[in-house]
């Protein structure tokens, strides 16, 4: 009776074992995968933003802020790479479509009108990524993602206080 008792529980336990080991311990929650999935498309968009803003853009202040928003967004995301890597989360090739559609239309604009375009989607962008990353720290549950998110946190908000500053250079309104 004792060995049949020991046996059962050691067939139990491998049975664990293998269940767990089939089911990744590192794999992202949805919560987790869709937040690291979006930032990779905010700075697949923001990268092209700075390739643009080097040949289109008017404005001195804007060329170098795209500029030190690729490279940022660049290091952003080779860290978000080596997270997804880790939870086992594939990531998406392209920016989202409405991304796509932001960058043509960016695209087809120059000097002061690519620069208010550029600082127009860039304030709205950077606002709706704050809020992701806000959302992230709160409710992410892999602790990868939790602090990109909070070092995102502190970037973005970093961009935003960035494009407060050049606003007025730029004879634009302060975004709130």
């Amino acid at each position: 009776m004792k060995i049949m008792r020991r046996m059962y529980l050691l067939v139990a336990a491998l049975a664990l074992a293998v269940v767990a080991a089939q089911a990744p311990a590192s794999a992202a929650v949805d919560q987790d995968q869709d937040w690291l999935n979006s930032l990779h498309q905010v700075n697949l968009t923001e990268i092209a933003f700075g390739k643009m803003a080097a040949n289109n853009a008017e404005s001195p202040q804007v060329k170098q802020l795209a500029a030190d928003f690729a490279k940022g967004h660049q290091t952003l995301d080779d860290e978000l790479q080596q997270v997804a890597q880790q939870l086992k989360v594939s990531l998406p090739n392209l920016p989202n479509e409405q991304q796509q559609l932001a960058i043509q239309k960016l695209g087809l604009l120059n000097g002061a009108a690519f620069d208010q375009q550029w600082f127009n989607t860039n304030v709205a962008g950077h606002q709706q990524a704050l809020q992701a990353a806000q959302n992230e720290v709160k409710s992410g549950q892999h602790p990868q993602a939790v602090a990109l998110a909070n070092k995102a946190v502190a970037a973005i908000a970093t961009h935003i206080a960035e494009l407060k500053e050049i606003a007025p250079q730029l004879g634009l309104p302060v975004p709130q």
